[in-house]
């Protein structure tokens, strides 16, 4: 089993992500294609790092049937841990779908393939692949269009990217292979050449060390996708460190995704701290 952060990052990537997906599926009956550039395990169990909100979410998840995420999450993980992207999505998305899942490390690949091997037996799953190996090196080959993964005409594909940070330098001493940068939005518009039907990509970047404050990286993804007519309906932040954007193509309805940020932090406020009384008073 794999290990996870258990910090808000978390909740921003997937709290977005479940609303994208319930969204998404009043509008695209004929499927989704799903491809994630950094899977992680199906079901991470160590968590090195929990902080006390995602704590709080974690601790009340049967208590919200109204949330599409915690319903998820708690579904998921009857005996505790945290799931990754794919098990959201198979989870939350009710229609026919594809996943096409990225990963370098070895121990996680070992996990996401039998976990692949099962899903492939549900109806609803026209195809389920792990690419062991960098992104980078599938995407230079183009990406699969929905039919081509045996989906219907009309089906979305939603392209997920979770690096560590997204870091809008261009010249770097060294670059990290965790990180992502503007030559790899340019590579992923390269390889999205051959998908039909609408696109939605979510970046999600979750440090603004390097000088890269949350208002010059969007400048800096705006700069790249909008020239190839993406928009940006959706910033989901959960503080000036970690947020994440959806960048929507050919997506008639993408107007509905501006309240996204509003209702996250409607959502997530029920969760913070609040002062002790005694602090209160004083």
């Amino acid at each position: 089993m794999g290990k996870y952060k258990g910090n808000v990052g978390h909740l921003v990537q997937h709290w977005t992500l479940c609303e994208l997906l319930v969204i998404a599926g009043k509008k695209h009956t004929s499927g989704l294609s799903f491809i994630d550039a950094h899977a992680m395990a199906p079901l991470a169990k160590e968590n090195h790092c929990k902080d006390a909100q995602f704590t709080r979410v974690e601790a009340g998840l049967s208590n919200n049937p109204e949330s599409v995420y915690e319903q998820a999450w708690h579904d998921l993980t009857p005996n505790g841990g945290y799931p990754n992207s794919a098990a959201f999505v198979k989870k939350v998305w009710e229609g026919d779908f594809s996943l096409l899942l990225y990963e370098t490390d070895c121990s996680t690949i070992k996990d996401l393939r039998p976990w692949c091997e099962a899903v492939r037996e549900l109806v609803r799953c026209k195809s389920a692949k792990v690419f062991p190996g960098d992104w980078r090196d599938r995407f230079d080959k183009g990406l699969p269009s929905p039919s081509e993964v045996g989906l219907a005409d009309g089906s979305l594909t939603l392209l997920s990217f979770d690096p560590y940070m997204y870091n809008r330098h261009r010249v770097i001493a060294k670059q990290k292979e965790g990180n992502l940068y503007p030559a790899d939005i340019e590579r992923a518009l390269h390889a999205m050449r051959s998908p039909e039907g609408g696109i939605l990509i979510q970046l999600s970047t979750y440090t603004a060390n390097g000088n890269n404050p949350q208002g010059a990286v969007i400048s800096s993804v705006n700069s790249i996708l909008t020239a190839s007519h993406f928009t940006l309906p959706g910033v989901v932040r959960v503080n000036n460190k970690m947020m994440s954007l959806v960048y929507a193509r050919n997506v008639s309805w993408s107007a509905e995704l501006a309240g996204l940020p509003s209702r996250f932090e409607k959502w997530l406020s029920k969760f913070k701290c609040q002062p002790s009384a005694h602090r209160a008073a004083s």
